[in-house]
């Protein structure tokens, strides 16, 4: 007969085996209601992902240990633990995810370095090589403890098993014991980079269970059957993603990660849609009119940024003024109340275009300026955030020729800027530029040149791992009716790809509808020898394009009668993919001095469902605040640009 003391291990042990996976995240932070000083909300409008981040003199976060372990105070014996981050190169000391402990011992705690991922249980670590996680994207990072090993998993792709010191101890009291989130109270900074979930799991080969299948690089042409795990590693009951071949169909599993429900079909992992009524999507009814916004000018773009802790922003582009004089400054404004309210106005010479990013722990904005020099020489301006006067102010100055546009991207954590050079003196034929971070002189260098040839857009995008550039080439100085250029990343550099016939070509929007990417260029003044009477020259056609793997190349999709059109905007409301496009109302009937928005419905492509009359518009921004979400266009021709704002049904 067991004694009293294992009698209670015993019923700690069934215990544990009831537990489910738990969000400590979601347990420590609320999600309705006040956020804890210190820590807010920010969006990353490139991969659509809410997330958290943490000013360095936050309180401690955190809850009792209590509060997931109701009916026991010790530990799993064996469990894992994933947490979704997104960091920069740029690191403190020494960083905590998270911990478990009380005043006087840390039970277990993760935390990062530039150069080592810590795992810490009772005093023993266990260090693993950080390579991963300092290109600011963002990364699912495992560990699973078992006995005395421990092994991490990064993005599912590479495991790395340690053995800790000693074997791993049975039943560890954790009794009047706190978790704490992003600050580890015995050590450590806080975390510097974006933190979206810490998900605790019990069972320590919930890494293979969990982890989505391994796609071969070259799937559409590998036939080959899944290789069996590697030996080496560590082995358990249970089903294994490579379980699924081609030959079965119907085995479930459940995936922690996006905590849904997979079915294998003929040896790949697909998810199981499970439509509940109490949790159907809101679709977009109509907008109205929501807020106008003063402007110091006409304005060509605007561009919508969080700065994390301090708020939504827009700033505006403004180029010419009432008395078509070039502007000198442009507008910044930032959302008090639900309402866009000035708050700066930073110092530009007939602005173009604005991209914001954050290199480490700095927030910057870039800005095009197009310049009153007649040889079209003018500097473009990179602004720094300064947290303590919560102001921008100028940190480099680029040289550039009636530049139209500024893209910032990042590839392999490095960090790059291409600016469209639009003309030089009288001539459209010059050189853009991509400039790279350097990271001791903390300034941009030029990298890279591209001839081109009336060059005003740049747009970066990536598919399948793969980095683009595509340029939109509007005028040669004879016609608009010339080639748009995509440009794909190769050996640290930019060659060509593909090219695209266009018309007076202003803008290129990238986006995704599940796994197919689309491109679509605004058209915007169809003029030479293709329209020698000079007729209805802003009345063009602009298309769509969808990429054809097999082809290699983009290839048209669905052709668009436009007018003025300057800009294209994608955005998604529930399920509905939509396609707005500005219009400048250069002359035209009623009807073409509306603005047009397209919803994708089916086998009918992208078709009109709203044409709205609204002011001269050359640039468009959708962005969300709690539920609600609003759109905000520049003015193309007066100071009066407007925030618009969707109805749900």
């Amino acid at each position: 007969m067991p004694s009293g003391n294992n009698i209670e291990h015993h019923h700690a042990a069934f215990i544990l085996l009831e537990l489910v996976p738990i969000n400590l995240v979601e347990e420590a932070i609320p999600t309705i209601g006040r956020l804890p000083d210190g820590v807010s909300v920010v969006y990353d409008a490139i991969s659509h992902v809410h997330a958290l981040q943490f000013l360095p003199d936050i309180k401690e976060i955190g809850f009792s240990t209590e509060r997931i372990l109701r009916h026991c105070s010790y530990f799993p014996e064996e469990f894992s633990v994933f947490f979704i981050i997104k960091h920069g190169r740029e690191y403190a000391k020494q960083e905590c995810i998270f911990s478990i402990g009380n005043e006087n011992n840390i039970i277990l705690s993760i935390s990062l370095s530039k150069r080592k991922v810590i795992f810490q249980y009772n005093n023993i670590k266990a260090t693993f090589r950080n390579f991963a996680l300092k290109d600011n994207n963002w990364h699912t990072v495992g560990f699973s403890v078992s006995g005395s090993f421990v092994a991490m998993t990064t993005d599912c792709l590479h495991m790395r098993l340690k053995r800790l010191k000693r074997t791993f101890p049975s039943f560890v009291e954790v009794k009047n014991s706190t978790v704490t989130i992003a600050k580890c109270p015995k050590y450590g900074t806080v975390f510097r980079g974006n933190l979206k979930d810490i998900i605790l799991v019990p069972g320590a080969d919930v890494a293979r269970r969990t982890c989505p299948p391994r796609v071969p690089r070259n799937a559409l042409i590998d036939n080959r059957l899944p290789l069996l795990p590697d030996i080496s590693t560590y082995q358990s009951a249970g089903p294994r993603w490579e379980d699924c071949t081609w030959m079965d169909v119907g085995n479930l599993a459940f995936d922690v990660y996006s905590h849904s429900l997979k079915v294998c079909v003929n040896g790949i992992w697909k998810q199981v849609s499970l439509k509940l009524a109490e949790s159907q999507k809101k679709r977009l009814d109509y907008l109205e009119v929501y807020q106008d916004l003063e402007t110091p000018a006409a304005a060509i773009d605007v561009e919508v940024f969080t700065i994390p802790g301090v708020g939504i922003f827009a700033v505006f582009a403004n180029s010419l003024s009432n008395g078509r004089k070039r502007r000198k400054v442009s507008g910044m404004y930032k959302w008090v109340d639900k309402k866009f309210q000035l708050y700066q106005k930073l110092p530009t010479v007939a602005a173009q275009s604005w991209c914001h990013f954050t290199i480490g722990s700095h927030f910057y904005l870039a800005v095009a300026n197009y310049g009153d020099d007649a040889d079209g020489i003018v500097n473009s301006t990179i602004f720094r955030w300064h947290s303590h006067k919560k102001k921008f102010r100028v940190y480099q100055s680029i040289t550039t020729y009636t530049a139209r546009d500024v893209e910032y991207f990042q590839i392999d954590g490095e960090h790059f800027l291409a600016v469209a050079n639009h003309a030089k003196g009288q001539s459209q034929y010059v050189n853009s530029v991509i400039l790279k971070w350097n990271y001791k002189s903390r300034l941009f260098n030029e990298m890279q040149t591209i001839p081109t040839v009336g060059a005003y857009d740049w747009t970066y995008f990536v598919v399948d791992g793969f980095h683009f550039l595509a340029l939109a080439q509007t005028f040669d100085g004879q016609t608009t009716l010339l080639d748009s250029v995509i440009y794909v990343y190769r050996e640290k550099n930019f060659v060509s790809f593909q090219e695209i016939e266009t018309n007076g070509a202003t803008d290129w929007e990238f986006f995704m509808i599940g796994d197919d990417a689309f491109m679509v260029v605004s058209n915007a003044y169809n003029y030479g020898p293709q329209n020698f009477q000079g007729l209805d020259t802003y009345r063009t056609n602009s298309s769509i394009y969808r990429l054809n793997r097999q082809k290699r190349a983009f290839e048209k999709y669905q052709t668009v009668p436009t007018f003025s059109a300057i800009d294209w905007e994608h955005f998604v409301i529930g399920d509905d993919h939509f396609l707005v496009v500005s219009n400048a109302q250069n002359g035209g009937t009623e009807l073409e001095r509306q603005s047009t928005m397209y919803r994708l419905q089916g086998v009918d492509r992208f078709v009109p469902v709203h044409n709205m009359a609204l002011g001269p518009s050359s640039d468009w921004e959708m962005f969300q605040d709690d539920d609600e979400y609003y759109f905000i266009y520049s003015n193309a021709k007066s100071t009066m640009s407007q925030v618009l704002k969707a109805k749900l049904k």
